[in-house]
């Protein structure tokens, strides 16, 4: 059975939402079975079954979006020990989001990509292809 990646994310300007989609290309290029959903639709049970989880968000006001955050708290529920996560986002200014996240996925007891990938404003191409190899990189990681 194929290994299984759960996308969540949170996007303001939909930056953070061309992220997630790029990941996903090179997770399923590796062979995962990626499900990706945005947060506002996202339960626990998507990430129960999931080999790995990447967390996606924008930076805001110095912190990452509420929403995700709050997720992210509930997740204390589902036993993460050893699962692989990461997180990434788009930011304007400062870009602690993804850092608030990968700080939260440590604290569960997950095996954390650190640091995690952020990309200034709109992810041009150079910004995509490093989404991509993140993708194929947490395939690995879950495959060994």
């Amino acid at each position: 059975m194929a290994k299984k990646l759960a996308i969540i994310y949170g996007t303001g300007f939909g930056n953070t939402g061309l992220m997630a989609k790029a990941i996903e290309e090179g997770a399923k290029a590796a062979g995962l079975d990626v499900l990706i959903k945005n947060v506002t639709d996202a339960t626990l049970a998507d990430v129960q079954n999931a080999d790995a989880i990447a967390i996606g968000l924008a930076t805001y006001k110095g912190a990452g979006m509420p929403g995700v955050i709050k997720y992210v708290e509930s997740l204390a529920k589902v036993p993460l020990k050893n699962k692989v996560g990461t997180a990434f986002g788009s930011y304007g200014w400062s870009g602690e989001g993804p850092i608030v996240i990968t700080k939260m996925l440590s604290g569960y007891g997950m095996i954390v990509l650190d640091p995690p990938l952020r990309i200034k404003r709109i992810p041009e191409e150079e910004g995509l292809e490093e989404c991509r190899k993140l993708g194929k990189m947490i395939a690995e990681r879950i495959k060994k």
